[in-house]
């Protein structure tokens, strides 16, 4: 497992945003550190050297849960 950045918020279209400390692949599983598959990576944008990470959320999520995981570390 490898930590893949902080989340930072959701978006208006329910993606959560969040800044990567590596660059993933496309279709990565998206987990927090208690092994929960939170989604998937569905795009990669910004500056190369530090990008933004928008990832797609599993079905099973709420949105109050998603807004629960601002701020936490998450890994792929």
């Amino acid at each position: 497992m490898r930590k893949l950045g902080i989340l930072l918020h959701v978006s208006s279209h329910g993606y959560i945003i969040l800044r990567a400390a590596l660059f993933p692949k496309i279709d990565s599983a998206v987990l927090t550190k208690r092994m929960k598959k939170i989604g998937t990576v569905h795009d990669v944008f910004g500056p190369v050297i530090s990008p933004y990470i928008s990832v797609k959320p599993s079905k099973k999520l709420d949105p109050t849960d998603l807004k629960q995981l601002v701020g936490e570390k998450v890994y792929i």
